[in-house]
């Protein structure tokens, strides 16, 4: 890290202790993708109190380290959480690292295919993260946007693949949907250079 990232990063605590064990057991394997990250997940967790998110829809579970830091920060403002998870694996390393975090009463956990699951969960969220198979991002977000309450926010992780020289097959998606949310007149969006990138939208009308 450069001295920027080292500074910020000495002002990060994390919001659960169990998020430690979770990197940790991220960096022990190759057979998935990195996390969001501690920088994302404070932001995540500044946004959920900001807004005092009461129904948040997570897309893409991984091990459970972005799920606990929105569950933790509904924990706080008496919210619960959706997250949807394809693989059975991960779904069952989330479980329990939600158990182990001590959320699972603020965590809905759905197996599933989210292109099957988006359809059946009823808004509107207050939030929407989207951090699934990067071909589904653009696919999604016309039903992410019906989800959302007016004024809440769809968050898209791993915005910059495409500038950071990704492979096509995860950065053609991702540009994609960037075009699809800043050319949207129901949306007001921005990107901020955290993490791999975050693109976030806020709904401001059907």
């Amino acid at each position: 890290m450069d001295d920027t990232a080292n500074y910020i990063a000495s002002f990060l605590s994390l919001d659960n202790i169990q998020l430690e064990a979770v990197a940790h057991e991220e960096m022990q394997r190759d057979d998935i993708q990195p996390s969001i990250g501690p920088e994302v997940g404070k932001l995540l967790g500044l946004l959920i109190r900001l807004m005092r998110a009461r129904r948040v829809l997570e897309m893409g579970t991984c091990l459970g380290y972005s799920t606990i830091w929105l569950a933790q920060a509904l924990q706080t403002t008496g919210g619960k959480l959706v997250s949807i998870e394809y693989k059975d694996d991960l779904f069952e390393d989330t479980r329990r690292n939600i158990a182990l975090a001590g959320l699972t009463d603020v965590v809905e956990l759905i197996k599933g295919d989210a292109r099957v699951i988006i359809e059946q969960v009823h808004g509107p969220f207050d939030m929407i993260l989207q951090d699934s198979d990067k071909n589904l991002y653009p696919l999604l977000l016309e039903r992410s946007i019906a989800l959302t309450r007016q004024y809440g926010i769809i968050v898209a992780d791993d915005a910059l693949f495409k500038p950071r020289g990704i492979p096509a097959a995860l950065s053609e998606p991702m540009h994609d949907y960037n075009q699809r949310v800043f050319a949207d007149t129901r949306l007001y969006s921005t990107i901020l250079p955290i993490g791999d990138g975050v693109t976030i939208s806020v709904k401001l009308c059907d």
